[in-house]
């Protein structure tokens, strides 16, 4: 099930941590019961109806609601990350509607998958694994994480990542592409017989494993799951 766009509601910010010195941490709590979301979703905010809306991935498990959290990455020019990384704190309310998305985890059909990332493309696929995390009933679920690391200091929700690799349901391996080269298809090492694959990254990244994935590996097409943002 895909929910509708939602109605505009209020949220308030009600925590922020750095993770390095390009991302965020946000945690907000929606004022408006009726919100709600699927792991791997999105969703449009704004501080008030002087800015544009900006689009962001829910990192959090639905689970969690009335609260969501967002990961952000330093932005270059939209007037909305700017306003959260320089100006928005604890108390400060925004507008959201949504959610948006159909690249979406959903434990009863996708029983083993493969989530591989890149960059702030972390956090759409962290809250499907949160969903499996959080969810201790589904026994029978795997996750295997790849997760493509430009170096330590870029590396982003280090504790969280460890949370998960803690699960014995979840597997977690981090590649440093300055170290170890850049993550392609063909240095998946999956663990799991016939998995969905769902990537979240760079466009490049997505490019080149989707294409790899498909003609390399001959993972059926309703396998490889993503979503473009360009």
């Amino acid at each position: 099930m895909i929910f509708p766009t939602q109605k505009e509601v209020k949220a308030i910010l009600r925590d922020i941590r750095e993770e390095t010195h390009l991302t965020k941490w946000f945690r907000f709590e929606v004022q408006d019961d009726s919100f709600r979301f699927l792991p791997g979703q999105w969703l449009d905010l704004r501080p008030d109806d002087s800015f544009p809306w900006g689009g962001y991935s829910m990192m959090s498990s639905p689970l969690d609601l009335p609260y969501f959290e967002l990961g952000l990455r330093k932005g270059k020019s939209h007037p909305t990350t700017g306003w959260l990384f320089d100006k928005a704190k604890k108390g400060d309310s925004v507008i959201i509607h949504g959610p948006g998305g159909r690249t979406v985890y959903d434990p009863t059909l996708h029983q083993e998958s493969v989530l591989i990332m890149g960059g702030i493309g972390v956090t759409p696929l962290l809250s499907m694994a949160r969903a499996l995390y959080e969810n201790k009933t589904l026994k029978k679920n795997k996750i295997a994480i790849f997760n493509s690391v430009k170096d330590e200091e870029e590396w982003s929700f280090k504790s969280l990542f460890s949370e998960l690799d803690a699960d014995e349901r979840i597997v977690v391996k981090t590649i440093f592409s300055h170290r170890e080269g850049h993550l392609t298809w063909k240095s998946l090492d999956v663990p799991f017989k016939d998995p969905h694959y769902f990537l979240c990254g760079p466009p490049s990244m997505i490019e080149e494993i989707s294409q790899g994935l498909l003609e390399g590996k001959c993972v059926p097409r309703d396998h490889v799951h993503f979503e473009k943002w360009w």
